[in-house]
């Protein structure tokens, strides 16, 4: 028997994740949304502290700091399911059809076509590591949570694909972008649905996003239900699963009325139509959220978020540019030069924000 060290297991595991062990470890974000879409595979259908718990017990003592790791796992598991590898639904109970909470379900293996002929690839293979055979899975290209596969000259990659048995999703099916709607109205909306909901008891577990707080810092703008007042997206915690996010109304510290998100009959996640309707908010105030431009090598703009985005617009992004390491931001993206002007102009006519220095 031989005793592996820290750096051996982490290349092993590493490369049965198919990825390859000089380039990235367990630590990296390729190797995280691997172990979550192999551990979805298992699990699912579950909650997501289930799944992310899946994946960070095993990394105890191959790690120097767990609680770190923990908040790797949970934000790479958010961009997973933004991208469309995983997929949150309501759950219902069987006596008397209500919405007891948010389970997640691993998505059937697809694709999705670009204009260029490359294929964004997702889903999850529940029995085995990829539904692809093994000579396509060595040619994906994994850029943090995201995997793509370019065509080879000649090669018709959409029909082998089909053949295969994956489903081709259209683009626009993909990113399923709600119509446009100016920030008042939105907020306008949301307010005549919280203005019908019924009178509320006590909310346990109950956090506001401060709208007052700095946009810079989203972590910082959550605080604990003391004596404010006034409408505020929320997040209440529930028995079991994931937090639920919500629109809240308080007077001095007690709550009045809430509708949780995902509204009825959505398409999109809670936190999209949380995070759409915080945006909304911020612009009203004339503290519209932001976002920086900066030059990468190579003719490419890297754009810094500093707040999370509806899963609408990370997948539009992963089609058109890059996912890449964030520094003093909530992440990034890198784009070409003509496709990062696009979507500054997409960033503040879509959603509102403002570009900093």
């Amino acid at each position: 028997m031989k005793l592996l060290t820290t750096i051996e297991v982490h290349a092993r595991k590493v490369e049965e994740l198919g990825l390859d062990p000089t380039a990235v470890d367990l630590t990296s974000v390729e190797a995280i949304a691997g172990a979550l879409r192999r551990v979805a595979g298992f699990l699912c259908p579950c909650a997501a502290p289930t799944l992310v718990r899946g994946v960070v017990r095993p990394l105890q003592g191959l790690v120097d700091d767990l609680i770190e790791i923990k908040e790797v796992v949970e934000s790479t598991l958010d961009a997973i399911i933004a991208h469309g590898d995983i997929i949150e639904q309501f759950a219902v109970s069987g006596g008397l059809g209500q919405e007891t909470g948010i389970l997640l379900y691993a998505a059937p293996p697809s694709f999705v076509s670009r204009q260029s002929g490359s294929t964004i690839i997702l889903g999850i293979a529940s029995d085995q590591l990829s539904a692809l055979p093994e000579d396509l899975e060595e040619r994906i290209e994994y850029i943090t949570h995201v995997r793509r596969l370019v065509p080879l000259v000649g090669e018709d990659l959409r029909a082998e694909l089909i053949q295969l048995g994956l489903t081709e999703l259209s683009y626009n099916a993909w990113l399923r972008q709600p119509p446009d709607e100016a920030p008042a109205k939105h907020i306008s909306h949301l307010n005549q649905i919280l203005d019908a909901a019924p009178r509320s008891a006590d909310i346990p577990g109950l956090y506001l996003l401060d709208p007052t707080r700095p946009v810079r810092y989203y972590r910082g703008r959550w605080v604990e239900l003391t004596t404010q007042s006034g409408r505020f997206v929320g997040r209440r915690a529930q028995a079991y699963g994931a937090d639920l996010w919500c629109y809240v109304e308080v007077d001095k510290g007690i709550p009045v009325k809430f509708v949780d998100f995902p509204l009825r009959n959505s398409v999109w996640r809670g936190c999209d139509e949380a995070w759409r309707l915080q945006a909304a908010i911020d612009y009203e105030r004339g503290t519209p959220q932001l976002f920086r431009v900066r030059s990468s090598p190579i003719g490419n703009r890297v754009i810094d978020f500093f707040s999370p985005v509806p899963m609408w617009a990370r997948r539009r992004w992963d089609a058109v540019g890059e996912p890449v390491e964030s520094s003093g931001c909530l992440f990034s993206y890198k784009f070409g030069d003509d496709e990062a002007l696009e979507e500054v102009g997409f960033l503040e006519d879509k959603l509102r924000l403002a570009e900093t220095s």
